[in-house]
This record gives C-alpha cells, structure tokens and sequence, in this order.
C-alpha cells in the first residue's frame, strides 16, 4: 500500500514538473534594458567614465547619419564617440568647441568652418545642448559634419568602402552630459537634420535608437533625466511652445510675402527684435543696444545701437535699422 501511495505522488510530481516553465538565469548585463530605452534621460559622464551602446544584429554599412546632442565645457579634445563593428570597421569623432575630427578606419578629415543654412538660426540657439550630426556616404566618400544646424565643408573620405560587423558604441574619452544619440543606416535629409537640431527626433535610429537602446556604463557615470535642465527637451519631443510659437510666425510671414508678391506688391525683409541687450533707458547716454534681428525671410543680423535714443527722438527708426536690405 505505502508503495502504491509513493508512486501515486512520483506521478502526480512528474506531471507538474511537465506543465511548468523552465526557470532562465536571467543576463547579468550591468544597467542594460530594451525598451523603453532612454528616451528622456542623460547619462553624465564624468572623468573615466564610459557608456556603451550594444546590438547583436549584423549591419552593413554604406552610408551613415550619427546624430547626438551634448554638454561639455573642457577646452581639451575629447572623443565623442567611437562605433566599432570589427577591425578597421570603426567611426569615431573627437575633438573641443568648432574643431572635430572624423576617422573612418585609417583614414580621417579635420572639420573647423560651418555655414548657416536656409533654416532660421534662433531655433537651433534655445537649448544648453550642442547638437552634432555626421553624415558619410560610400558611393562618393563624401561626409560631412552638422553643428548646431550649420554645416561643414563635404570631404572625401573612405570611398567605396562598406563597414560590416555587430555595431559596438563607446562614449569614452569624454566628461560632461549626453543624450539622445541615434545611428542611422543611410543618410538623413537636410531637413531632418534640421528638424533635429531643433529639437525633435523625426524618425529614430535604425542601427543604434535612443529610445530602445541596450546599455551599460561603467566608472562614475550617473543616468539623470533630462528636466533638470530647465530649458531641456521635452520627453514627448515636441517643440517647446515658444519655439512652436515662432515657427508659426515664420510660417505666416511667408506665407504673407508670397501673397504679397502675387498681388504686385514690392517684395521686402521686414525684421522682429529677438534678443536685446543693453539698457535701453541708458540708450545714447551710458550703454550702447545691442539687437538681434530675424527676418521673414529666415535671415538673421545683428545692430549696434549707439544713438538710439537720439534717433527715436527725431523719428528716424530707418536710420537705426539701416533701413531694408
């Protein structure tokens, strides 16, 4: 009977055991995650520190947008990035302020010029962050580097090469706040990285996305939330209301002018005060005014007022503004 009553209970234990799920050892990654990602958040880099970035697809690159958004005041250079997919298969951007360096493998090009596009200069001038983009692609080796919304010079580099392995990013060599860095298999338009540079994130990264990343970190490195910066991007990446505010401005400026123009009326830039510095009651007497104009036709400049208030006195504003260009 204790028999019969021993196998009864083997049986009905070897039955459970079939229905139940096999327990997994869980990867023992330091700080990594899949979704949600970072989107929101800044990981503060501090002297040997680093973050690395991880995927385990097989990529093959023949062009490349990496696109990141940074805070950092050492006047020294620093590496940015570095994106390894296997021997010479490397990207990296180093350098301070206006004067980068881009390597592909064992080649490299200096970037210290840029140049205004069409785009209206005060959306790229709200944030704390300094908005950098790297665009490269292999039919003519042509990369080129955005800062802020202004581009460099294109040069020649690593041409008719493909980068093929499982990317790898490091942000090492570098002290100061990052976010919101994405890696694209092809090269971004000018005016999604316009769109970036100003804010928002139109389509994420293909290759490596802010918003899902695998992560770890290592040495003194703190992962933050972007709000305690006050004017920091939003979670949700919409404009902020001021600059959606001017955005749509600039759109009924336009849209003004062009209808203007159709009616035969004479076409003209017309100027609004963006930033104002100096002290206007002191205007001609102490301090001198110091304007920062935007057009309607996207265009931006800058007035020294020296006798502003004897100007105003005697009605003649075109001569404090140098009338229309």
């Amino acid at each position: 009977m204790a028999s019969l009553l021993s196998l009864a209970v083997w049986w009905v234990m070897f039955l459970e055991s079939l229905e139940a799920p096999a327990e997994t050892t869980p990867a023992t990654t330091p700080a990594t995650t899949a979704r949600p990602g970072l989107q929101g958040q800044m990981f503060s880099v501090n002297t040997g520190g680093s973050v690395t970035l991880r995927s385990d697809d097989l990529v093959s690159l023949s062009s490349f947008t990496v696109c990141l958004r940074h805070i950092s005041e050492l006047p020294e250079t620093q590496k940015f990035f570095q994106l390894n997919l296997g021997g010479f298969n490397s990207i990296s951007l180093s350098g301070t302020f206006e004067k980068f360096t881009l390597k592909l493998g064992n080649q490299f090009s200096q970037y210290s010029q840029y140049f205004s596009t069409a785009f209206p200069s005060f959306y790229y001038q709200k944030w704390p962050w300094t908005t950098m983009c790297v665009t490269w692609e292999s039919g003519g080796g042509m990369a080129q580097l955005w800062r802020n919304g202004k581009t460099s010079v294109r040069k020649g580099l690593f041409q008719g090469q493909v980068l093929i392995g499982k990317p790898l990013l490091t942000i090492s060599g570098f002290t100061g706040q990052v976010t919101d860095l994405h890696v694209w298999d092809y090269v971004l338009s000018r005016g999604e990285i316009a769109s970036f540079s100003g804010g928002s994130v139109a389509r994420e990264g293909t290759v490596f996305s802010w918003y899902s990343a695998q992560y770890s970190s290592s040495g003194y490195v703190v992962l933050e939330g972007l709000q305690i910066f006050s004017a920091a991007l939003p979670s949700d990446q919409r404009l902020p209301e001021s600059l959606a505010r001017e955005k749509a401005d600039l759109k009924m400026r336009r849209k003004t002018r062009r209808r203007n123009s159709k009616r035969g009326q004479p076409r003209r830039v017309t100027y609004s005060i963006a930033v104002t510095t100096g002290n206007m009651l002191n205007a001609g007497t102490v301090d001198d005014i110091y304007l920062t104009l935007v057009g309607t036709e996207g265009v931006s400049r800058r007035t020294h007022l020296n006798n502003f208030g004897r100007d105003f006195a005697a009605g003649s504003m075109e001569s404090v503004f140098g009338g229309y260009p």
